[in-house]
């Protein structure tokens, strides 16, 4: 063989191989390229949802600041036929890490704002969440009964506990938008130094709280944090 017929061999070899690498890229981003505009597509969606909700970053903590906010550490978010949905904020779900099961009021139930309409259990502990106002069950998210991880996963979106129709529209009153920021930026202080003082420990570096914190104090500690922050 002369190295001219050794070169053009080579020659259509290599390009056989760029050919088939070509057509592979092809099949490959034929094959991908439906599961990245839909990706893309969900992302999208995902980032609309939260400005839509105005949520925002408080120092490692989320507040969508679109919804109304209760003493107790729920949320509620207008809903059609004069109705709300009620969910924990980040807040109450740093003092329910990891919850295990949720037991929630049956439609029809009457709620009285400051009583308990609801329970969520995590590591062998149990917590009451208060009814942020009076009102009628209309429906409740079996969802996060199957899986209560929706709770952290999806705080402010599908991780809602209960609807309800208000008997007043005093829950207009409460904090949104600037003034829940501002709420919740004190609460969040005021929950950092109730740790701090109970388990003697400081915030996460750059003032961030502690995700599993509240799991280390005994159950009296732990109860007690429930009905400061939780029951309004």
């Amino acid at each position: 063989m002369t190295p001219l017929e050794f070169l053009q061999l080579a020659g259509i070899f290599l390009a056989g191989l760029v050919v088939r690498l070509l057509a592979f890229l092809l099949v490959l981003a034929v094959c991908t390229l439906p599961i990245i505009a839909v990706w893309a597509l969900w992302t999208a969606w995902q980032k609309l949802r939260d400005r839509r909700i105005g949520l925002v970053d408080l120092a490692g903590l989320e507040l969508a600041e679109a919804h109304h906010y209760a003493p107790g550490h729920t949320w509620l978010a207008r809903k059609g036929r004069g109705t709300v949905r009620v969910g924990l904020d980040e807040i109450a779900g740093r003092l329910l890490h990891a919850p295990t099961s949720v037991s929630l009021p049956r439609p029809g139930t009457v709620l009285a704002a400051g009583l308990p309409a609801a329970t969520v259990n995590c590591g062998g502990r149990s917590a009451s969440i208060t009814a942020p106002v009076s009102g009628t069950v209309v429906a409740i998210n079996q969802a996060v009964q199957r899986d209560p991880s929706i709770l952290e996963d999806s705080r402010y979106r599908n991780g809602w506990l209960f609807s309800m129709k208000p008997a007043t529209a005093s829950f207009l009153t409460l904090p949104t938008g600037p003034a829940a920021r501002a709420w919740f930026r004190d609460e969040t202080a005021r929950f950092s130094h109730a740790l701090e003082t109970e388990l003697g420990l400081l915030a996460a570096d750059g003032g961030e709280l502690v995700v599993e914190a509240p799991a280390l104090l005994s159950e009296e500690k732990w109860q007690h944090l429930v009905g400061e922050f939780l029951k309004g």
